[in-house]
């Protein structure tokens, strides 16, 4: 790799660390996580902060306000994220929860949009951050109504990692679990990747079956357990909804 080329991979690196941060990250902890020299991290730190393309409170470097606008129109331009934009909204607006809009990328669940609930849970989902298929909500939705030959390849993939008590660990256990979400429509989270987080998710399926998207209501198992089967509807209702008023799109 050139030295222009070096340089620039770095500071999208730089950019993709702190943008998958929860509240920012310190400049030696950038450069701890990146391996690139500290001086060459506040260097480069200090060229995107005059940019505007991140800001720095309190010695924590957070995105800035060009990066937003360029959430804001990357969120225009994706026909899906526009379209569905009012379902999430309204789906959050009845139950007061959190609510994710997530598509496929390789062998993974990319969260492509997000309207954030009334009640404080902490989750680790962000936009344009990547989830495991076979213990989230979302990705599990998905999963279940791939071809059988992308599932298996999706098998092979899996790196097992128990993130909780819960999480399922085995290929027999997850291909019980996909066939169960096939009869009913709808997948469970049940505090698999997060403790405490529970999910009811949903696929949005193409004319020909496939797993286009899928949509999910997560908040604390506290509040969401005893609802499931309500909100595993209402997703499945507002998905409907979705289908007529985009006739044509899928």
């Amino acid at each position: 790799m050139r030295d222009g080329e070096k340089s620039f991979a770095r500071i999208f690196e730089i950019i993709e660390l702190i943008a998958s941060s929860r509240n920012g990250l310190k400049g030696r902890e950038i450069s701890h996580r990146t391996s690139i020299p500290q001086s060459t991290v506040f260097r480069m730190l200090k060229f995107l902060v005059e940019r505007r393309y991140l800001i720095s409170q309190e010695q924590y470097y957070c995105l800035g306000p060009v990066m937003a606008r360029f959430g804001e129109v990357a969120a225009s331009q994706n026909s899906l994220v526009r379209l569905m934009r009012p379902f999430l909204l309204e789906i959050s607006e009845q139950t007061n929860e959190t609510v994710h809009l997530g598509k496929l990328q390789e062998d993974q669940v990319v969260y492509i949009d997000k309207v954030e609930g009334k009640r404080s849970v902490r989750m680790g989902s962000m936009i344009g951050r990547t989830s495991p298929l076979y213990c989230t909500g979302i990705g599990k939705a998905m999963l279940a109504f791939l071809p059988e030959e992308r599932k298996e390849a999706v098998f092979e993939s899996i790196e097992w990692v128990r993130f909780t008590p819960q999480t399922i660990c085995t290929e027999n256990a997850l291909k019980k679990e996909l066939c169960k979400i096939v009869r009913q429509g709808y997948a469970l989270d049940d505090c698999e990747h997060e403790k405490g987080v529970f999910c009811v998710a949903a696929p949005v399926l193409d004319a020909e079956g496939y797993p286009v998207c899928a949509l999910s209501i997560s908040g604390s198992e506290l509040y969401l357990r005893d609802k499931a089967l309500e909100y595993a509807r209402l997703l499945q209702r507002e998905i409907y909804r979705f289908q007529i008023s985009a006739d044509g799109f899928l």
